[in-house]
């Protein structure tokens, strides 16, 4: 197979059904590759690996790349080329951002890059930098409504989305990197920043809304925050922070010393310097907005070339229910039949809305993962591999729940030391709803044995007295004590009888 890799430039575009594919991001700091698996609206990372190269550092006085920076990045994209060569993956896009837009031997660099590493760079815009960068949080946030924020070394970007739309856009040069090597600090720093977003009145529109927040600088923020919380589930996508409490950990990250910094550790050494230029920022940003407060995102620039490859049709699937069908045909033991499962639960959810019906199909489509596992910690290894999986379009609420009900439908409870995450994140009637549908996704393997087709013979109905199964002359034979236990602990979960229904 030849070393030389294609980008969409001379490839046609990022290949479309679930093949596999790359990213390459070269930004003002680091350059990364990532590769991603999986089906096109839910794609899953399959490799991830960066390297600090400072391509964006001093070229606010030099205008120009620094030979050691250039050196660094092409010895690690020489990596990358062999990586990918020897992985077998064709489709790759590569693209630049700020430092190489901005640096007056850009054009150089990129023709390097050609000649020794067999790379095509697409070097964005601004403006599409920003786009794509939108476009990721839309991936990962498909109802998103508020300003994006994406902030990279050299420069940051901002997007009003609203409807799985974009509006206004801007670049501006505000990278944390660029702002550190100004050497601004305090009130000097604010005021800088303050005149940049003065060009911008369509901020205002961001009033009580949330900023989605995107880049390393701003995600080392929610760390610091989840580990002085103790916060229960230490997953960035979709940590959300209220107005206040966001104002109040900016403005004390912002006025520590990098000596102070050093001793908190949940930061990355690597994130020190830039920390609190990146939390004045966001201070000023949440200011100047009005916004309701932020939500971090892990979703980003990478995610957002691959969703702007998608037809609108893509674009509208469902990422979170896309994700779980893909993880049930990999790791299920039979067919796949969440939708049946669902059908089959829904009885015991009368006033379910679209929301909680969403998590009650993605719970069954996830609710046979675990078989390969020893019995003893199947509940704990499912748990554990759903609240902590990279999927999109669910909250840190909705995830406890879908994991708490696949727990339960293993163990029959949601007790236990292995759970106690999911459950501190939930409320007592979230609890007790994830309860019964893991409950219910027992009774219904139980009897099945986890194959399609069984459950159109066997039905579920709820009054405010009673749980009944019925079950259908020729299925009877699935009947037993275990089936019956099953359906008393579910009927207990609802403080209602069980009643077993055999017609002859």
């Amino acid at each position: 197979m030849s070393a030389r890799l294609t980008s969409k430039r001379d490839s046609g575009g990022l290949a479309p059904g679930g093949q596999v594919s790359a990213v390459i991001d070269i930004g003002s700091n680091s350059v990364r590759l990532v590769v991603f698996d999986g089906p096109p609206r839910a794609p899953l990372p399959k490799f991830n690996e960066k390297a600090t190269c400072g391509l964006g550092q001093g070229i606010a006085e030099t205008g120009a790349l620094k030979a050691e920076s250039i050196e660094a990045a092409i010895t690690t994209l020489k990596r990358f080329s062999k990586l990918l060569a020897l992985m077998g993956v064709e489709r790759v896009r590569v693209v630049a951002t700020a430092a190489v837009r901005e640096a007056s031997n850009g054009d150089e660099f990129v023709r390097r890059v050609r000649r020794e590493c067999h790379f095509d760079v697409q070097v964005l815009s601004g403006r599409e930098e920003a786009r794509y960068a939108a476009y990721g949080v839309m991936a990962g946030t498909p109802h998103a409504d508020g300003i994006v924020g994406d902030l990279g070394g050299g420069s940051l970007e901002l997007v009003n989305v609203s409807r799985a739309r974009l509006g206004r856009s801007a670049t501006l040069p505000l990278g944390a990197l660029r702002l550190y090597s100004s050497g601004l600090k305090g009130a000097a720093l604010e005021d800088e920043i303050d005149r940049r977003f003065a060009t911008l009145p369509w901020l205002a529109g961001g009033k009580g809304r949330p900023i989605y927040v995107v880049g390393g600088a701003w995600r080392a923020i929610a760390r610091i925050h989840m580990a002085q919380e103790d916060y229960p589930l230490r997953v960035i996508h979709n940590y959300r922070l209220p107005q206040a409490e966001a104002i109040e950990v900016c403005r004390l990250l912002a006025r520590q010393s990098t000596e102070s910094l050093a001793g908190l550790s949940a930061i990355p050494s690597k994130r020190l310097m830039t920390l609190q230029v990146a939390a004045t920022l966001m201070g000023r940003l949440l200011a100047v907005t009005g916004a309701s407060g932020v939500d971090f995102m892990s979703y980003g620039l990478r995610e957002g070339l691959l969703y702007g490859e998608l037809n609108p049709a893509e674009r509208r699937r469902d990422p979170l229910i896309d994700a779980c069908r893909d993880m049930a045909a990999r790791e299920g033991r039979f067919r796949e039949h969440g939708n049946e499962l669902r059908r089959w639960l829904m009885p015991l959810f009368p006033d379910a809305d679209k929301s909680l019906q969403r998590l009650i199909l993605a719970a069954a489509l996830l609710g046979d993962i675990a078989w390969r596992v020893n019995s003893d910690y199947r509940a704990g290894q499912a748990f554990r591999r759903i609240i902590r999986a990279p999927f999109g379009g669910i909250d840190h609420r909705g995830r406890a729940i879908i994991a708490l009900a696949v727990y339960a439908r293993y163990r029959n409870s949601l007790d236990g030391d292995s759970a106690a995450s999911g459950r501190a994140l939930l409320s007592s009637e979230d609890r007790r709803t994830a309860l019964v549908i893991g409950l219910g996704l027992g009774l219904a393997h139980k009897i099945s044995g986890g194959t399609l087709g069984v459950l159109d013979k066997v039905s579920l109905s709820l009054d405010k007295n009673a749980v009944a199964l019925e079950v259908m002359p020729d299925f009877q034979p699935l009947l037993g004590d275990h089936v019956e236990r099953r359906l008393a602990q579910l009927a207990q979960a609802l403080d209602r009888e069980a009643q077993l229904r055999l017609p002859a």
